[in-house]
């Protein structure tokens, strides 16, 4: 059974396996809790009969924006709806702050993820040279609520 419940301090382990798998990314695990304490409602879990599966981490950027920092979904869990469960309520929790733009980054080689956003209606608004830690170019995407 699936729940989306906050992030808890014993999660670090897992997110990191699954950021690190995701993401192509090495975060400081004091990163995590930097996140869950700056907005908690905004670092959201996904559990799968009690193994955690993926999560999204965002934060509060101004009384307008809020900004998706981390977001990832297991590889064995892809394709279950899962990121769209993740990812909408994100954008509701964003919407109740009130909200009227959300940000994130994305790898350009990302094509799927790029694509996932875009039936959110992100849209590309910049390109970000050798923004990721390997040197990959990143996009900066926006949606407006």
């Amino acid at each position: 059974m699936l729940i989306l419940r906050p992030f808890r301090d014993s999660d670090v382990d897992r997110i990191q396996e699954i950021a690190l798998k995701s993401l192509r990314e090495i975060y400081d695990p004091n990163l995590y809790y930097s996140i869950a304490s700056s907005w908690r409602e905004g670092f959201i879990v996904a559990e799968n009969n009690g193994s955690i599966v993926g999560f999204i981490a965002g934060t509060i950027v101004s009384p307008e924006e809020t900004r998706v920092l981390m977001f990832a979904v297991s590889e064995g869990y892809r394709d279950r709806g899962i990121g769209t469960l993740l990812f909408t309520e994100f954008i509701r929790r964003s919407a109740m702050l009130g909200a009227r733009r959300i940000s994130l980054e994305v790898r350009v080689s990302n094509r799927r993820a790029i694509d996932f956003y875009t039936r959110f209606s992100f849209v590309i608004v910049g390109l970000l040279p050798v923004y990721y830690s390997d040197g990959e170019d990143g996009y900066k995407m926006i949606k407006v609520l």
